[in-house]
């Protein structure tokens, strides 16, 4: 027999060891799991791993205790003792892993866990003392009873425990009980093999003390006391909190139902109206309706029941919804409600909805005024540019299906500016206001008339009409704005400028029937105004031209259209070549050569001039580079810089980094500018002309005298050379007036050390009077017309006056 007080005290302290970390694992393992390993190992995979770890801890506990009593074991059973323990300790521990995991569990499936979990741990505690211990077994039934009770009481325990921590966990609520709870489960599991192996070994205490046998399972009944114990405390302190969230849940819930800026109406199943807050009564007392008990698809008819119908149809199918209903109220008024509405759902099962009414009536006044603004004249009240254009394009359209035969009117109101100007802004309003009046007054009411801005309307007039019909319309307007007109106390004296378009004939859509009737109008303000015109094909043939130019100028560069041709300065003294002046010619495809003053303009005004002026500027510095190459004494080579170049923020580093990429010598390039350059941003272009000067790069001002700017910023100006316009020296010999201004400009170039250059000299009388004048820089078709840079070398002579 062994005493038990003779047990070995390691072998049980390792065991009670095992036991504790097993408890440990199974009941914070999960959560650590989950959050290092959640995202890569599923549910399943992860309760598998935790098993196989708590298995192992157990296992070494319910090895240990057999060996801590002392008696010799049957060694021929042992490795099938160590592969029983850990399959069945693995059987338990999943088990137990797998019912603390399910969302929610019933009675039953908690005692048949509990049952399976302890038989299991029963089955293979018992089997392997049988088989270790077979030679000193002892026939205890009222023990082994015990133990099986004593058992099933543990597992009772630790199961509901373990699900317990694992809710706690779920719910972050950290209790100061979870690692006593902890502790009392792997003690109370180091118990179970104890109390087997005590169960049916004779083990007899000393002397007198027959019942001190009984100590174990007094403990193991406390420890089960102390587990039922915690569980409880936990879900006290869990209802606690349940109970707290609910009622701040269900405050947040009144607060957003009472104190909802909007109506709040609740439903049962059927969609019948249960309950409302105080916004939803006020509403329903505007409509003079009883909610309560009510369907709201009741209160509706005809084509919006249909629509609540379907609306609550769907809300009730679980999925939420809008729809926006227009409501008649007591007052005769009408009430717009955007009706937002959501199902409820309470334990899986749909019991009713909730629907917030929004009065959204002033919204949409609101939307309605604005789109009104939008389409019509604050002044006028008649309808704007964007609305007539709208009108227009619907009505040109291929799939509009309307008659596709109508006229536009386009009015010009001459003289108005004069008005404006002499008694403002304000009076000028109310004379616009005025003539829109009489515009109506004139006119049929089946046409449309907008304001286009300023002085300007137009008007649609439907239907095919002949030709006298539409004069009779437009002669109309004329006359009613032939005669003075009363505004306020002054009298108003303006007349009307119509140009008239027809539809198809005069243009195809809505855009080219506008620029129609816009070029018919001037053309009736060319004429003398006060007079209507139809749009002539034939006298538009040169804004057509102005089209195909507009249309075929961007890609004139990439289709290499342009050439360069140069026309020499010439030393009149020497009658050396000074310089030359590279400038740009289009060679059109369908056009042919097209000259400067016909396509620079419009280049400056698409903004196309940027990229032609850099195509200059390259390709004049490579007919440099070409003739110095060729061993060409080298000159000067002007090119033109219009003000839009002029203004771009990277101009002057362009210009550096070509002629450094050229290995161009600096001052054989010359840029020209005109006076208008200098009329915005004046500062940005003495900056830019600053910086040219010192990197090398001379400028010269073109076309010098004709500007609108003062002549006293010049001695501030970064440039070497003044270039006299030829209209002075075409009419030098001539006009006293010309010889007058050039001998100015010439004599005040002198005092500022600046050199002159003479355009346009085409005769030898000027050439002589220039000489005479002390100008000796000429340039002009008296020495050399524009041309190619091959006939430039073959005249480089010497020309003498």
């Amino acid at each position: 027999m062994t005493p038990i007080f003779e047990l070995n005290g390691l072998y049980l302290s390792l065991a009670l060891l095992a036991g504790l970390a097993g408890s440990a694992i199974i009941s914070y393992g999960p959560a650590m799991f989950a959050s290092l390993w959640g995202s890569l190992l599923d549910k399943r995979k992860q309760r598998m791993l935790l098993a196989v770890a708590g298995a192992a801890c157990f296992s070494v506990s319910h090895c240990l205790v057999p060996l801590s009593v002392g008696f010799p074991v049957a060694s021929d059973y042992y490795g099938y003792h160590l592969f029983f323990t850990l399959a069945g300790c693995y059987v338990a521990t999943y088990f137990g892993l797998w019912f603390s995991s399910l969302p929610w569990y019933n009675t039953l499936q908690f005692l048949k866990t509990s049952f399976i979990v302890a038989f299991t741990i029963l089955i293979f505690d018992y089997a392997n003392t049988l088989f270790l211990f077979r030679e000193h077994l002892v026939w205890k039934p009222e023990l082994v009873l015990l133990t099986i009770a004593t058992v099933l009481c543990i597992c009772f325990s630790v199961l509901r425990i373990l699900t317990q921590l694992k809710r706690n966990m779920e719910q972050n609520l950290n209790s100061w009980l979870s690692f006593p709870g902890m502790f009392l489960s792997g003690a109370a599991l180091f118990g179970i093999p104890v109390l087997c192996t005590f169960s049916v070994l004779p083990i007899e205490p000393p002397g007198a003390m027959s019942y001190v046998y009984l100590i174990p399972y007094i403990v193991m009944l406390f420890i089960s006391a102390g587990l039922y114990a915690i569980p409880d405390y936990f879900s006290e302190h869990r209802q606690m909190r349940q109970t707290k969230k609910m009622i701040e849940t269900e405050q947040h819930y009144m607060s957003l139902y009472k104190h909802n800026p909007d109506g709040v109406l609740a439903f049962d199943e059927t969609g019948v109206i249960t309950s409302m807050n105080h916004e939803a009564e006020q509403m329903a007392a505007q409509l003079g309706y009883e909610l309560i008990g009510t369907r709201f698809s009741d209160l509706l008819q005809g084509e919006q029941q249909q629509q609540a119908l379907a609306h609550f149809a769907q809300v009730l199918e679980g999925n939420s919804d809008s729809i926006e209903l227009d409501l008649s109220c007591v007052d005769g008024s009408v009430m717009t409600v955007l009706l937002t509405s959501l199902p409820i759902v309470v334990e899986r099962k749909l019991v009713g909805a909730y629907s917030i009414a929004k009065n959204i009536s002033k919204a949409k006044q609101d939307q309605a005024t604005i789109r009104h603004l939008a389409y019509h004249d604050e002044l006028t009240g008649l309808p704007n540019r964007r609305a007539f254009k709208d009108s227009l394009e619907h009505l040109t359209a291929p799939s509009s299906g309307l008659t596709p035969y109508f006229s536009m009117l386009f009015i010009d109101l001459d003289r108005f500016k004069r008005i404006n100007d002499l008694f403002g802004h304000a009076f000028g309003d109310r004379v616009i206001s005025q003539a829109a009046h009489k515009l109506k007054q004139c006119l049929p009411d089946t046409c449309t008339i907008a304001r286009m801005g300023g002085d300007e309307f137009t008007v649609l007039i439907p239907h095919e009409r002949d030709a006298e019909e539409i004069q009779l319309l437009a002669a109309a307007v004329v006359s009613e704005f032939s005669s003075p007109f009363q505004v306020g106390k002054q009298t108003v004296k303006l007349s009307a400028s119509v140009g008239i378009a027809r539809f198809p004939d005069d243009g195809p859509d809505a855009d080219t029937l506008m620029r129609h009737a816009d070029s018919a109008m001037y053309t009736a303000k060319e004429n003398g105004s006060s007079q209507y015109q139809f749009y002539d094909s034939v006298r538009d043939q040169s804004s057509l031209e102005q089209m195909i130019l507009e249309d075929d100028l961007e890609a004139a560069v990439d289709n290499d259209q342009l050439r360069l041709v140069y026309q020499p300065k010439i030393d009149i003294r020497t009658g050396d070549v000074i310089g030359f002046e590279a400038l740009v010619r289009w060679h059109h495809p369908i056009l042919g050569v097209v000259q400067p003053l016909k396509f620079i303009p419009l280049a400056e005004k698409t903004g196309i001039i940027v990229p032609i002026e850099h195509w200059v500027l390259r390709n004049a510095c490579l007919q440099v580079k070409k003739w110095q190459e060729e061993g060409i004494p080298a000159v000067p080579v002007a090119v033109n810089i219009s003000q839009i170049h002029l203004m771009q923020p990277d101009i002057f580093e362009n210009i550096i980094s070509l002629i450094t990429e050229l290995e161009l010598d600096a001052s054989l390039l010359e840029l020209e500018i005109t006076e208008s350059a200098m009329m915005h941003k004046e500062d940005h272009v003495i900056e830019i002309l600053e910086k040219l000067k010192q990197a090398g790069i001379s400028v010269s001002m073109d076309d010098f005298g004709t500007g609108y700017s003062s002549l006293s910023y010049l001695q501030s100006l970064p440039i070497c050379c003044l270039k006299i316009d030829r209209s002075f020296i075409r009419k030098i010999t001539t006009d006293t007036d010309s010889r007058a201004i050039a001998e100015m400009i010439i004599s005040m170039a002198r005092q500022l050390g600046l050199t002159i250059v003479a355009e346009g000299v085409e005769t030898k009388e000027q050439v002589a009077l220039l000489r005479e004048l002390q100008c000796y820089n000429v340039q002009g078709f008296y020495y050399s017309k524009p041309v190619s840079a091959e006939e430039a070398i073959l005249d480089r002579g010497v020309w003498t006056a």
